[in-house]
């Protein structure tokens, strides 16, 4: 795969993880962490493990769209990221669905 296709899909993946945060925060349901959104990833049919789904949540988080709580787990022997929640721009971006440089949405 190309280096452009590469950064399109990377923009397509992060416009689906925070599409996936704001449909469990309408359905109220519980958050989300890295483990359940690796999983949800994988049904879209991307497959990704859960490392690589942590550092696209942590290149969210840079960019302002997510946070989340972030540690080091004993039984899974690696850091983990959780209590997923939208920023307020994160929430803006997702509700306006509009792509832009960093995200695109399908």
């Amino acid at each position: 795969m190309g280096t452009e296709q590469e950064l399109i899909q990377t923009k397509r993946r992060r416009g689906n993880m925070l599409k996936l945060i704001r449909q469990g925060h309408e359905a109220q349901l519980e958050r989300m962490d890295d483990f359940e959104m690796a999983k949800m990833m994988q049904n879209l049919g991307a497959n990704m493990s859960q490392r690589q789904v942590l550092t696209m949540l942590q290149d969210l988080q840079v960019l302002g769209y997510v946070a989340f709580d972030q540690h080091f787990c004993e039984i899974r022997e690696r850091v983990v990221a959780e209590q997923i929640v939208l920023t307020a721009a994160g929430l803006a971006l997702v509700s306006r669905r509009k792509d832009n440089d960093e995200v695109l949405f399908d």
